[in-house]
């Protein structure tokens, strides 16, 4: 049921706005600074913006009156201008005095006007909803790479209910380039277009060009393809598409002297009658949480500012334990999405209006599991799902001249499917596509046939008459290649399906007379061999080479597979689907053998055994138990030794868990081509990573028992050593701290999280992340030190927060600590912690004294970097109580000590205080002259 909306309360900005309030452009520009540079945005930062907004409005009689007389109903707000220069400011960060953040409050929504009216009709549904994103391969791999797949699986999430019922129909391609999105608009009728990827915005103030935005859309060679605003706009023109949301960084800035530099008000001035923008960069985790809950809000029926509002407060909910990415582990900057609710800008001549007409008679959704067309005797999907990646590089790689592409991976992770799609799109470029499986039934005579019967009269019967005159299986194949490459001048694809069922176990050749004839024949042709598309689980010894090429199929994305569970229209909970994709490794044949059982609504307990049951098919259908009876003891024994990683590592850390193992690189070389372990490419590195897929890992447990405690010490130790050698990233500072708990390392462990991850996160301000997930099982550590250093940094948070009394109680419990175990540095720091507590609530006196307690510990025990930071702080107490003199004398002695002890930090927060009068040349000067 949607909400009931009162009249707006028109706000319209008074074209004086900035000359009588200039320090508005200066919160805002400030504000803008820290979302460019990935700084916390608190809400004090935004309260601070929001509530000088609200001021130079000066409308509190009016508004009172319009929300007295729209209550209960939700009251909308309208900023109504046209000046570019005031549209600028964060008026999303409008703060009440006594009602707080209005576009955090479902008691009212804000969207602005600029006095444009679009009158085109509504259509019927269902809601055709076009999800276009774009994923160039030049951006930053660790910056700049937007989680996409996050975000088309978030909005596949909040439509399926509605796809299903017949409500709305989702077009998802693959190709990020401007041209298919021309032809997209062109040829379906959308009515609301996701835009998703990477939006720049250039307006240089000593230029004389004009300021642009641009989308970054994926060129003919998959690099950036900046396309201008204006252009974009144009290619909706004639569209029926009444909404549009960018879900692209800076896509809904504007610039300060010119309205039409903005993508937002280009699409508004073609004739959308509704854009949603992002004011600033905005984070995965804000626009994937923004277009879920968005969504959802639409096929409620909401108003397009409603569901906006809606929008705006998902991006708040907090950070919980389990708030991850969906392929890569813990979000450790999720915290950073949360002060990001105030950047989904939404334009609207008329959010009331709606973006199609409800009154219409749905068709649900056919179930399409049997809905498969065949290649011969592969049957194929009829609808391709995911692999986006693959096809980019796998089309490159046939372009480039690669003639004989051999796929795999294990089984059910869609090596036909993808195979199969690569012959399709060769056969919609004019190839003659030929396909034979090896799986049994085999029929190469039919294979054989199809060949003769597509040659031409006249070449058919050449070869007729020249088949009784071949004398070997080699002449036949020879014959029947020359007759199909002079018939299509070239373009011959041959699509040979589940070799493995004729390879041998032990060697990997192929045993099969017939296929292994073909195989030499297209080898010999060279650069004029025909296409060869080949897939096995096995790979084929020696394969690569100038026009042979090998890929081992990855691990599917969860978004590919979510997708698939709308192809199966799977119905469950999204937690479920989740515990689903984990349990199998995302394979395809996994979710099928699931679907089968038909028992996804079921309860808990029942779930559970179904996905059991279904793992253990699969199990079976990958011949997990047959394939690693084909190993030796050596291979075996290495297969179960990389267990002891959890994720993937390269092959310095597989050769560490079998130091007594001769050549392991040829064994685990042995492992890769029997698809028992998968491998990955690690761009920042460039080395390959090996890791085991979950389902092999589940069948190696229950049959051997668990790994070795002393193979685990020897992974969690190698992590670490990754760690401070080669990636001292946050994923491996998480990935080294998960083994050592693995390990049994707790207190090394908890030791390394105190050292590396908690200042880590307290850098980045993600205190509440370090109260309610990492620090509480560190603060009942068995080490008393590890203990009291957890308290500790318990109380520094909890102090960032708000919570002072929480935060002398952990900060009492840390100091009971030191006292009783001696710790005199640890003392004295805890001591400056508390001190900074009662400064922070203006009890300077109190504050002082545990600092002169701080003081006193470190002249006893000599800790200098101690005495240096007591004396900062205590110069910062005199300053607080304006005893100026006092403060002058300890800032010069802490300049002094930080200055011979080298002390940067300390040194860097005294240059900050005196850049207007010379930085540190300042102190330099004041130590000169009180020591003369």
């Amino acid at each position: 049921m949607p909400r009931n909306v009162s009249n707006p309360f028109v706000i319209h900005l008074p074209a004086d706005l900035l000359r009588s309030h200039p320090n508005l452009r200066s919160l805002s520009r400030q504000l803008s600074i820290k979302y460019v540079h990935r700084e916390m945005v608190t809400d004090a930062d935004l309260q601070l913006v929001g509530q000088q907004l609200w001021q130079a409005l000066d409308v509190d009689e009016a508004f009172e009156q319009a929300r007295q007389e729209a209550s209960p109903k939700v009251l909308p707000l309208v900023i109504s201008c046209n000046d570019p220069a005031l549209l600028s400011l964060p008026w999303e960060s409008l703060y009440h005095p006594s009602i707080g953040f209005l576009c955090r409050h479902n008691g009212f929504t804000l969207f602005r006007h600029l006095g444009l009216k679009h009158s085109q009709d509504l259509s019927c549904g269902p809601l055709r909803v076009l999800l276009f994103t774009s994923l160039p391969e030049d951006v930053d791999p660790e910056k700049a790479r937007l989680d996409i797949e996050s975000e088309q699986a978030y909005v596949l999430e909040a439509l399926d209910p509605w796809i299903k019922k017949g409500l709305v129909k989702l077009t998802a391609p693959d190709d990020g380039r401007f041209s298919a999105l021309c032809r997209l608009l062109t040829e379906e009728p959308f009515h609301l277009v996701f835009l998703s990827g990477h939006g720049t915005f250039k307006d240089d103030p000593l230029s004389s060009e004009q300021a642009e935005t641009f989308f970054l859309f994926e060129g003919e060679n998959w690099k950036s393809d900046p396309i201008k605003a204006k252009e974009i706009a144009s290619a909706f023109i004639g569209a029926p598409v009444q909404c549009v949301v960018l879900s692209a960084c800076e896509s809904g800035k504007l610039a300060s002297d010119d309205l039409n530099t903005g993508l937002a008000t280009h699409l508004l001035q073609s004739g959308i009658p509704h854009v949603v923008g992002m004011r600033e960069s905005v984070l995965d985790r804000a626009a994937t949480m923004f277009s879920r809950v968005f969504c959802e809000a639409l096929v409620r029926r909401e108003r397009l500012d409603v569901a906006v509002q809606e929008g705006r407060m998902a991006i708040t909910r907090p950070i919980g334990k389990n708030d991850r990415r969906l392929d890569t582990g813990i979000d450790v900057h999720a915290e950073l999405s949360l002060g990001q609710w105030c950047l989904p800008v939404l334009y609207s001549c008329d959010p009331a209006r709606g973006i199609i007409d409800w009154d219409f008679t749905p068709e649900r959704q056919k179930r399409s599991l049997l809905r498969i067309t065949s290649l011969a005797d592969i049957s194929l999907p009829e609808f391709f799902i995911g692999r986006r990646k693959e096809l980019r590089r796998l089309d490159q790689t046939l372009s480039r001249g690669v003639k004989q592409l051999l796929i795999t991976g294990a089984g059910g992770q869609g090596k036909t499917a993808l195979a199969g799609r690569l012959a399709r799109k060769l056969e919609d470029q004019g190839y003659q596509v030929y396909a034979y499986s090896a799986r049994p039934p085999a029929h190469w005579e039919r294979f054989i046939s199809n060949i003769q019967l597509g040659l031409d009269k006249d070449l058919a019967e050449e070869v007729d008459r020249k088949w009784g005159g071949c004398n070997t299986p080699d002449e036949k194949a020879r014959l029947l290649l020359n007759a199909m490459i002079t018939q299509t001048g070239g373009r011959v694809v041959l699509f040979f399906d589940n070799l493995e069922s004729v390879q041998d176990p032990t060697t990997r050749e192929i045993t099969d007379t017939n296929l292994r004839t073909w195989l030499s024949e297209c080898g010999r042709q060279g650069k004029d061999s025909p296409i060869m598309l080949l897939t096995s689980r096995w790979a084929i010894p020696e394969w690569e080479g100038d026009i042979r090429m090998h890929h081992q199929l990855a691990r599917p994305g969860y978004g590919d597979f979510l997708r698939y569970t709308q192809q199966l229209s799977l119905r469950g909970e999204r937690e479920r689907l989740r515990v689903i994709y984990s349990t199998l490794g995302g394979n395809f044949k996994g979710l099928q053998l699931f679907h089968s059982l038909q028992q996804l609504g079921a309860d808990e307990d029942a779930f559970l055994r179904r996905l059991t049951e279904a793992r253990k098919e699969l199990q079976a259908y990958m011949a997990v138990e047959q394939v690693v009876g084909y190993l030796n003891k050596k291979e075996l024994k290495l297969l179960n030794c990389l267990r002891a990683y959890d994720g993937s590592v390269i092959v310095d850390g597989v050769l560490v868990v079998a130091p007594d193992l001769p050549d392991q690189e040829t064994l685990l070389e042995r492992l890769v081509a029997l698809s028992l372990v998968d491998t990955e490419f690690d761009q920042t590195l460039q080395l390959t990573q090996y890791l085991l897929s979950p389902l092999i890992v589940e069948w190696l447990q229950g049959r051997y028992g668990p790994v070795q405690t002393e193979i685990k010490l020897s992974a969690a130790r190698y992590q670490l050593w990754v760690f401070e050698n080669l990636r001292t990233t946050e994923v491996q500072a998480l990935t080294t701290h998960a083994a050592m708990a693995s390990a049994g390392l707790h207190e090394e462990a908890d030791s390394f999280a105190l050292k590396v991850l908690v200042p880590n996160f307290d850098r980045k301000g993600m205190y509440h992340t370090l109260l309610e997930t990492w620090l509480p099982p560190i603060c009942k550590s068995p080490g008393s030190s590890v203990r009291a250093s957890a308290l500790d940094w318990s109380g520094q948070a909890c102090l960032h927060t708000g919570d002072y009394d929480t935060a002398l109680d952990y900060l009492k419990q840390s100091l009971k600590i030191r006292r009783e175990i001696g710790d005199r540095a640890g003392e004295g720091a805890t001591l400056n912690n508390i001190s900074a507590l009662y400064h922070a609530r203006g009890d300077y006196d109190t504050a002082l004294d545990y600092l002169k307690q701080s003081l006193k510990i470190s002249r006893e025990i000599g800790d200098r970097a101690g005495l240096c930071a007591t004396l900062f702080n205590i110069a910062h107490i005199h300053l607080a109580k304006k005893e100026t003199g006092q403060a002058t004398s300890n800032f010069v002695k802490t300049y002094v000590l930080a200055k011979e002890i080298g002390y940067s930090q300390v040194l860097e927060a005294l240059e900050n205080m005196t850049q207007d009068q010379g930085g540190l040349a300042f102190w330099e000067n004041m130590a000169n002259q009180l020591k003369s």
